[in-house]
């Protein structure tokens, strides 16, 4: 076997975390359906600026928010701090009015305009993600959901993989590393994980320990690969029988067995669901109209997992997209990847769209949850960027959510604070409030002991959560 293809098996052989898994043998039907509830976790590294992706709108009243905002964020959005340019970057971005709050979201994110005009987008402003503005430590809170996950805090578990640990189903992992928020919690050290129920998912279509082409039409075949093939199968199928079931080498050899039992249930599944022809473009290298084809392929790989969900058991998805830390040029540093996102034709627009034409339980039955470490500060700097702040939104999406906005959008008592230096927006509703929440609906009651502490972190005054999924 050459060695570039025995790495190719030992890295696919890697991505099962535990050795516990077990998956059931099922039929090879295409989109079996699923009726369980799903979270998808989108995480943006680098603390997105959503102010710059929610606007105010403008008004010429020098007291007003809309006033302040816009001058005091002129150099972010690259114009002049005169009426004139700021009234004609404003009717730039989509208008949109609900609850009496009148704001723009920013035209490369059409697609989330219109989610959020059908009522599926809840928008929950002023999270506390961070007490710090290190990048580091908040996204070891972020992904931990414990405001209380110290700077070194790093083998934590993840509220996701707690998730699905009590949902008793799998965290799919779609990104190259997996990330913190999918490690499971370890039975006994709450400063360490357990990854049983974790599998990475960054390529499910080649999701195999390598299998010559000539086997497959030729089983009997000659050739040192296709020999060395069936005496390594053979190998561990006798270790196995012969291997006491309390050796340390016995978990290696059950190990083999089941990736290759899941590989081959996998490939037999995906050969018959074809990458639907939209979803093409996000990520081939000749035709994606993504700046970022990684993230295409991300999207492309959870399109997958649903295909695959019932022999998976997939109830939590872990996605993201980094370099949101936008200190420069900030409408070229995050401008695109708004558009990746959110844009028509492109990223979360063409997998909705899959989604709802070839599983549509599936698309009934997720929640998407979209969030960074922390905001950007209220005032733009000298670079035409923003610099770290605190505070933020988080965005749901998904059929279940009451849209809406939580929270107030644009606080009065921001006004004065824009012309300041180094002031950010005030975190008045912890992040664990809101995923807890969403865990709640992915799986009843789970919330509590996910987030053991969530009833006593900071809530706006006013604001209920309680209603935000149906």
């Amino acid at each position: 076997m050459r060695r570039r293809n025995f790495i190719h098996s030992i890295f696919w052989g890697s991505l099962l975390a535990g050795t516990g898994f077990h998956f059931r043998n099922l039929q090879a039907s295409p989109f079996p359906g699923s009726d369980k509830r799903t979270l998808v976790n989108l995480l943006l590294e680098g603390g997105p600026d959503f102010r710059h992706l929610l606007v105010p709108e403008f008004k010429t009243d020098g007291q007003s928010y809309g006033n302040n905002y816009w001058t005091a964020r002129a150099t972010a959005h690259r114009i002049n701090a005169t009426n004139e340019s700021m009234e004609a970057r404003w009717k730039q971005y989509l208008r949109v009015e609900k609850d009496g709050v009148v704001f723009g979201i920013h035209p490369k994110a059409e697609w989330l305009k219109d989610m959020f005009q059908a009522g599926n987008v809840a928008i929950i402003n002023n999270a506390l993600h961070s007490t710090t503005r290190d990048h580091a430590h908040s996204l070891l809170v972020l992904q931990s959901g414990d405001m209380n996950t110290g700077r070194n805090d790093r083998a934590r578990s993840g509220w996701g993989g707690r998730l699905a640990q009590l949902a008793k189903g799998r965290v799919i992992s779609m990104t190259p590393f997996t990330k913190l928020f999918c490690n499971g919690e370890h039975p006994t050290n709450p400063l360490d994980h357990d990854n049983s129920s974790v599998l990475s998912g960054s390529q499910l279509r080649q999701f195999a320990l390598y299998y010559p082409e000539i086997l497959k039409t030729n089983p009997d075949a000659n050739g040192s690969e296709a020999v060395l093939t069936r005496a390594l199968r053979s190998y561990y199928e006798a270790n196995r029988k012969a291997i006491p079931t309390n050796s340390p080498f016995y978990r290696f050899v059950q190990h083999e067995k089941v990736l290759r039992e899941l590989s081959d249930q996998l490939t037999t599944r995906l050969k018959s669901v074809p990458v639907p022809s939209g979803m093409k473009t996000l990520f081939d290298n000749e035709s994606s109209n993504l700046v970022n084809r990684g993230f295409g392929l991300q999207l492309r790989n959870l399109y997958d997992a649903f295909a695959c969900a019932d022999i998976l058991d997939f109830r939590v998805g872990s996605i993201a997209y980094e370099g949101w830390d936008s200190h420069k040029h900030q409408i070229n540093s995050i401008e695109p990847k708004f558009e990746d996102i959110f844009g028509k034709g492109k990223g979360l627009d063409l997998l909705f769209q899959a989604l709802q034409k070839d599983m549509p339980k599936a698309y009934e039955n997720l929640v998407l949850v979209i969030s960074g470490e922390f905001g950007r500060q209220l005032m733009s700097n000298g670079d035409e960027g923003t610099d770290h702040g605190r505070g933020n939104s988080i965005l749901l999406i998904g059929k279940n959510v009451k849209g809406g906005i939580y929270g107030d959008m644009f606080p009065a008592n921001e006004i004065q604070r824009f012309r300041r230096p180094n002031e950010d927006i005030r975190g008045l509703t912890g992040i664990d409030r809101v995923f807890a929440e969403v865990c709640n609906w992915v799986e009843s009651g789970s919330g509590d002991t996910i987030f053991s502490n969530h009833k006593s972190s900071p809530l706006e005054q006013g604001l209920d959560l309680g209603k935000i999924l149906s």
